[in-house]
């Protein structure tokens, strides 16, 4: 056995280094290589050409070590997945709430009857004749009152936005 050990480690440490690049990697395949030859050292008197058969473990070894690699591969990728999506998650609900409570102060600012109708209408989710309805007016009335309260909404949401995009840099 111990012939066998240094007629064959350089061999297959080559074997290994040529696949892998990695000097202590290539050792560690050979080494196992090695330990699976122990472990069969009572079949190794019926081998008959021991070169093949310790080719054969050595490449058997490398996809086994190649297998383990692209399920590890696999397994980092869904994590990194699964951490972007939770991250984006967790980003688009803090914008969220930022933007809703941006939109909760500027209602504040807005005639009684504009803060119904958007309510009734974005929050409630009413067509502007459910909403007419509710309030008792006409369509058209409620139709200003919405488009008036969005106007100042998109005005004061977008110059925050720019504000935004101008902090970032």
């Amino acid at each position: 056995m111990e012939d066998i050990n240094k007629q064959y480690r350089e061999f297959l440490y080559r074997f290994f280094l040529k696949h892998v690049k990695v000097h202590a990697l290539a050792e560690d395949l050979a080494q196992d290589v090695f330990i699976k030859f122990w472990q069969r050292k009572d079949h190794a008197d019926s081998i008959e050409n021991i070169n093949a058969w310790l080719y054969t473990l050595a490449r058997n070894r490398l996809m086994d070590h190649y297998r383990k690699l692209a399920s590890e591969k696999k397994y980092q990728d869904l994590i990194w997945y699964e951490m972007e999506q939770h991250s984006n998650d967790v980003i688009q609900e803090i914008y969220k709430n930022e933007l809703d409570e941006k939109i909760g102060a500027l209602l504040k600012s807005l005639p009684p009857r504009q803060i119904e109708v958007y309510r009734l209408s974005r929050e409630n989710g009413l067509s502007l004749d459910e909403v007419a309805k509710t309030l008792d007016i006409s369509p058209n009335t409620a139709k200003n009152h919405l488009v008036q309260a969005l106007k100042v909404l998109r005005i004061a949401l977008k110059s925050s936005y720019v504000l935004f995009l101008f902090s970032i840099n």
